[in-house]
């Protein structure tokens, strides 16, 4: 084969040029920190990063997640202590008032302390988190979950009860049925059903779940002009009834979908972070109707009487409501202390598949300067271009 000056020059400058090329590489990797600048230097290797990098943004968003319900369940957990104490007073100045032997004077100043422990009350559960987030409204977080009447007082739980209604339905305001609402995010979804019973001025209303037909009963007096809210701690249901409350038997069945705000934390799980406000109606009406009876000086010993009960209860509902949310932030620290342990892995992985051994980039860059120098010494003598040099 002959070999011609223009293919000599030609494979020469070729060499030249890839030796300077891997060179160039090799100087990008050191610069960069990484091996794989581009698909092409390893496809296998660059298919790896992209879901190594995918598993670190899901990671972030789901720490992102769980900070964010951290923050609701340090917040709810805040309120209900404050609640907590707040009943605690409230039950000592009840039990002062139930002995009788108050003054007048002495009983105005119950009656205002009273006041102001309720209007407390209303205002740790009507309190937000972030911007404008209510942590007690359920999923309207939107909306201020209890709102007080200016001339009666009545409070009103305005978030989201987590029940749909039927249209038609008995349950209406012209029967005595206020509002039906879900109390807990542990209330089950499903389908439930109210009977109400009247006899003579006393009212039975019974709740019960479809799904396995458990029931709870609760006996009330049909109450005055004031809403009462009725309790069905083991069902997670409240009822608001007025004074209209008449037999109910049919087109009552209504769905529950819940009053939850949940939080993905992991892939596949998500966590309720928020309690409602209307699990707590029932004591702010006790207190509002203790409070009337003592400014009023009728009943004051048998309101207080019955306030003591309420407050226990309440008291108990705080109490398993805080283990709910104690339950709560325990699964969430062991899913963000899982959540980071699994991010430092996929970043360790990462690193693994792409970063430079700077030892070993270094010896290589060295010897390709090596290389590349010495293909240019050898190009100089071999590409003899020169006029004079092609006479010579």
């Amino acid at each position: 084969m002959r070999v011609t000056t223009r293919m000599l020059t030609q494979h020469t400058a070729a060499n030249i040029m890839a030796n300077a090329e891997a060179m160039q590489q090799t100087q990008r990797q050191l610069t960069t920190g990484k091996r794989i600048l581009r698909p092409g230097d390893d496809p296998a290797g660059a298919a790896l990063g992209v879901r190594l990098r995918s598993q670190n943004l899901r990671d972030d968003q789901y720490l992102r997640n769980i900070q964010l319900a951290r923050t609701w369940l340090d917040t709810t957990d805040s309120v209900l202590g404050d609640i907590g104490d707040l009943l605690g007073r409230a039950r000592e100045l009840s039990v002062q008032a139930s002995t009788g032997t108050l003054g007048a004077g002495d009983t105005a100043q119950v009656a205002e302390e009273i006041n102001a422990i309720r209007n407390q009350i209303i205002s740790s559960l009507n309190r937000s988190v972030d911007v404008d987030q209510h942590t007690f409204s359920g999923q309207m977080t939107d909306t201020v979950p209890i709102s007080v009447d200016a001339t009666t007082g009545i409070a009103t739980f305005v978030g989201d009860t987590g029940v749909s209604l039927p249209n038609p339905t008995d349950l209406i305001l012209d029967n005595g049925i206020d509002q039906v609402l879900a109390t807990s995010p542990l209330t089950a979804k499903g389908s439930y059903s109210i009977v109400v019973t009247i006899s003579g001025l006393q009212a039975t209303i019974t709740a019960t779940r479809a799904a396995d037909g458990k029931a709870e009963t609760q006996t009330v007096a049909i109450p005055g002009a004031a809403p009462v809210p009725v309790e069905f701690a083991n069902l997670g249901l409240n009822l608001v009834v007025n004074e209209n409350l008449t037999t109910i038997n049919a087109n009552n069945t209504f769905e529950v979908d819940g009053v939850g705000l949940a939080h993905d934390i992991a892939p596949g799980s998500t966590l309720d972070v928020n309690v409602s406000a209307g699990s707590l109606m029932p004591i702010l009406a006790q207190l509002k109707t203790l409070h009337t009876a003592l400014v009023n000086g009728a009943g004051a010993n048998s309101a207080a009487n019955t306030a003591i009960g309420a407050i226990d209860v309440a008291t108990d509902r705080v109490l398993s409501l805080r283990a709910q949310v104690g339950a709560k932030t325990n699964h969430i620290e062991f899913a963000q202390a899982r959540r980071e342990a699994m991010q430092i892995e996929g970043n360790r992985l990462l690193s693994v598949n792409e970063d430079i051994d700077l030892t070993e980039a270094l010896t290589r860059l060295t010897a390709q300067q090596t290389v590349y120098k010495a293909s240019l010494e050898v190009g100089s003598r071999v590409m003899q271009n020169s006029l004079l040099d092609f006479l010579r």
